[in-house]
């Protein structure tokens, strides 16, 4: 890549960092513990909300039972939207806000993934500016009338994404497109962490929201300034509980706490990825994705540990940090820690049961995937290099599997 190309990207990255410091996120108050969505209706009423529009996804029938019937304890009137598909797009969030309006409520509620609280957070943005379409508010601080914004109640379901700590909603078309929303103002007012939410969740949804937060986990890491060692140590512990909690809570459910600490770990990562962006292994892992229909869980399980590795002598440093943080290894030269900490990945992708290689995926889609990703990166995403979309197309014919 050539000097001026790397110079405007990093001259970029720092006006988008200044940026999210001059447009804070939305104060946030948390619920956490066993129970913690029992204190729902209290909640509403302390911030003098009636009316709420609760947002359910597909599949969560023992959380949705939970979280309706304490609403119904409480005496809180409520209109419920159930009908969000497991991967919502633009036109649902559409369909959520007509809901909203036409229900006469005054906040949401949302419950389930990452994706379905995208899509609440994108509807409240477009009841905010009913003239304006979803997708008409994509990108950075494009949502007007932010003080109009109405306060979401975020219940995840899956510590993945951290979803519930972002002033972010990812929003697909109808061809599966991926684009961002990016303003302070989406984030939700009320997080609550309940790890009795999460006992029943099937094995692939918790490696796909493992790998997920771990992903953000450890770009968060290498996007923070050095100086930054608030991020650095929230990310350190965040890495630590991933690497005990997921396999047992894969393995068995786990156990409450090993669920809250991954909840813990979920919404830390989210709130790094605000503060700080994702980097080349998120964008590569979401081209793969829009690409070839691939989950996130299998992309990122090859991805990861490449991007990491193809980093070289710019992440070492960082990575032997994180690795000495998160209690892989705290002997041997910086190379070595850094080195371990890779094999702690691709340990955790084995016992997953996921393959270490893109199956399937041709020299085409490859480069399709790799100029998405150098798109999507360049020049707003902070990592250690900056690629160009060759550098992509590279890394992703790297962990192709041979035919």
């Amino acid at each position: 890549m050539s000097l001026m190309t790397a110079a405007r990207c990093r001259i970029a990255q720092v006006f988008v960092r200044l940026g999210r410091k001059l447009h804070p996120v939305r104060k946030q108050h948390l619920e956490t513990g066993a129970g913690a969505v029992f204190a729902v209706g209290q909640l509403l009423r302390d911030r003098r909300l009636k009316k709420p529009l609760v947002v359910v996804g597909a599949g969560e029938e023992v959380p949705r039972y939970k979280l309706l019937h304490a609403l119904d304890d409480s005496d809180v009137e409520y209109a419920l939207f159930d009908e969000l598909p497991m991967q919502p797009t633009a036109e649902d969030a559409e369909r959520i806000a007509g809901a909203w309006l036409g229900q006469g409520c005054d906040c949401f509620i949302a419950l389930g993934g990452g994706r379905v609280l995208d899509a609440a957070k994108a509807a409240s943005a477009r009841c905010a500016d009913p003239g304006r379409s979803v997708m008409g508010m994509v990108g950075v601080r494009r949502v007007r009338h932010r003080r109009r914004v109405p306060a979401l109640v975020a219940i995840p379901t899956a510590a993945g994404s951290g979803a519930e700590a972002m002033g972010v909603a990812v929003i697909a078309d109808k061809a599966r497109n991926i684009f961002v929303m990016e303003d302070g103002a989406l984030t939700p007012a009320v997080a609550v962490l309940d790890p009795e939410l999460l006992a029943d969740t099937p094995r692939d949804d918790v490696a796909d929201a493992g790998l997920d937060c771990l992903c953000r986990v450890i770009e968060a890491f290498l996007a923070a300034p050095h100086a930054d060692s608030r991020i650095k140590n929230q990310m350190g512990e965040a890495a630590e509980y991933l690497f005990s909690c997921l396999e047992p809570c894969w393995n068995s459910g786990g156990t409450v706490k090993e669920r809250a600490d991954l909840l813990t770990a979920s919404r830390m990562a989210g709130w790094a990825a605000s503060s700080v962006g994702s980097g080349y292994a998120r964008a590569l892992i979401r081209a793969v994705q829009t690409v070839c229909g691939m989950n996130f869980r299998t992309a990122c399980g090859a991805i990861l540990p490449a991007v990491l590795e193809k980093y070289g002598s710019y992440a070492t440093e960082d990575l032997a940090l994180l690795a000495v943080l998160a209690d892989v290894a705290e002997d041997g030269g910086r190379e070595d820690r850094a080195q371990a900490l890779v094999e702690r990945i691709r340990g955790t992708v084995f016992r997953l049961g996921l393959p270490d290689t893109l199956e399937g995926v041709t020299a085409d889609q490859a480069a399709e995937i790799a100029d998405m990703a150098a798109a999507v990166a360049n020049p707003r995403y902070v990592s250690p290099v900056v690629w160009t979309a060759e550098d992509c197309r590279e890394l992703v014919l790297s962990v192709c599997a041979a035919e």
